[in-house]
Parts: structure tokens; sequence; C-alpha cells
């Protein structure tokens, strides 16, 4: 039977980075160790990313499907009838952003292309959100209305069982998601929430070993400071969980060197902190 003080082989590292926009999220992929390749669905990654030595692929919805209705009810000053819109319904293209990437993920584990990477990112989940959303309107014909709460718990399910089955593939994970305040109507609490729908909220979170918070400053100096929180504020995002034994609650992973040497700052040097056993041995070893 196995034991795991016998364990000579690192298990993968499953990473969610929260934070705002601009907290650092997305350039801390510079840092990673070893061979990557991200989904992109936030279209503003790349710049982000550019120089950085990262196979990807982009999921963003083509120009061409944008919906410029608003709600309200109308006359359609030709025929009389009474319309939902600032338009006459017509035409609308179908959103396929999703499905093109759920084909694209299984094609790539069927095939094992994923072997030959150390990891696997995903940037970011509020844009892969809005379009699970997108789709589950369309197939409700309902696509440009304002979705309603079924709509957030069938698209939290589907998200929850999709990246349940992601995060069982044996490579390390790295994501970026986006938080919210929200304050209960009857309790005037007002909690931190990932921006995540119906059950991904509470589910995604569980399926990484770690859970981070995402933020920036500024020094007495003028120069930019980023900085990861690993355990969670009385009033903050209560999400958050550490699986590197030793980290602080709050550790400096600021970016001094942008290119081959990155892996020396930021979340890549957190990693290399990882004591025996458990060290992540295997990250990088893919060329």
């Amino acid at each position: 039977m196995p034991n795991a003080q016998d364990a000579d082989v690192a298990p993968t590292k499953r990473i969610l980075m929260a934070g705002r926009t601009g907290s650092g999220k997305t350039a801390q992929i510079w840092t990673l160790p070893g061979k990557k390749f991200g989904y992109i669905f936030d279209p503003n990654a790349l710049s982000t990313l550019k120089g950085c030595d990262i196979d990807y692929e982009v999921f963003a919805p083509d120009v061409l499907n944008m919906d410029a209705t608003l709600k309200g009810f109308n006359k359609n000053p030709v025929t009389g009838k009474t319309y939902e819109g600032d338009r006459p319904p017509g035409k609308k293209r179908e959103p396929t952003v999703y499905m093109n990437w759920v084909e694209d993920v299984n094609q790539r584990a069927e095939s094992g292309f994923f072997a030959r990477y150390d990891w696997l990112i995903f940037d970011s989940f509020t844009f892969i959100t809005k379009a699970v959303m997108d789709r589950q309107l369309w197939v409700n014909n309902r696509y440009g209305d304002v979705e309603d709460l079924a709509d957030y718990r069938i698209v939290g399910a589907k998200m929850a069982d999709v990246f349940g089955t992601i995060s069982a593939l044996p490579i390390n994970i790295y994501a970026t998601a986006h938080f919210q305040s929200f304050q209960d109507e009857k309790t005037k609490k007002v909690e931190v929430q990932l921006m995540l729908p119906g059950k991904a909220r509470a589910m995604l979170p569980l399926q990484f070993t770690d859970v981070w918070l995402a933020q920036a400053s500024s020094t007495e100096k003028g120069t930019r400071k980023y900085e990861i929180r690993t355990v969670p504020e009385p009033r903050g995002l209560q999400d958050l969980r550490c699986s590197i034994r030793g980290l602080g609650i709050e550790e400096d992973v600021t970016i001094s060197s942008f290119g081959p040497e990155s892996a020396r700052y930021g979340i890549g040097n957190l990693l290399s902190k990882q004591p025996k056993p458990g060290n992540i041995v295997n990250i990088g070893s893919k060329k």
C-alpha cells in the first residue's frame, strides 16, 4: 500500500490566481518554469505575454458575433407589430467559442498533446464564463437577453463538471479569475466572491491545490510592487488556500526581469521553495 512518506514524485500543482484587473495575474505566467501551453480567452492577455515562451490558442468572440439590441418594447413602423429590443428581431450569429474550445481540449487530451508540456494555462475564467453563458442563451433562443438565475445555475454546473475533468489531467495548471464584492439583501453582510456562476463558485476553488490573491501597489520610490496573499483576510476572499509549506501570508512576486530568467521571480521562485519530499522536481523537465 502506498504511503505519502515514501512519495518521490511531486504531485501536480493547480494554481488559481484571483485578483482585480491590473494586479499582475497574467504576468505571472512568465515565471512558470518549463514548457507552457495556454488557452487565451482574455483579449488583453497577449499584450502582457508578448515575448513569453508559451504556445497558445486564442478563443475569443468574433466581432461579427456582437449583438446590439437593447431591452425594451418597440413598434415596427412598417408592420405595426410590437417587438422586444431596439430593432426588429433578425438572424443572430451563433456563438461557438465554448463548443470550439471543448472540442479542442478533448482532441488534444485524447491525442496525448498535453504530455509534452509542464503547464496548462487558462486566462481567464471570467471570459470562459462569458463564452459558456452565450452558448446557454443561444440554446434557449435568448441570445442577447439578460441572464436569469436558472442560466447561472446551469452554466455553473457545466463549468464545474468540465474543469473537474481537466483538473484530473497529469499536468500543472495555472488559471486566472476576478472577484467582486456582494452584499446580501437580507443580512446586509458584504462578501467577496469569485466572479463565477452557481456551482462553479464553490467547486472550482476546491479543484485547485492553491488559490492565491494577486495584489498590486506602489512603493515609496514610485515603483510598482506585486504580491500574492495565501491566507484569507476576515473580510476578504475566503477561498484562499496554499499547499506550499513555509510561505508567508503575503509574498513578493514582483518580476524584475522578463525573459529566460523570469522563473527566478514571482511564482516560479515560490515553487522552487517547496521542501522535499514533494519538491517540484519534474517541472521544466520537458524539452
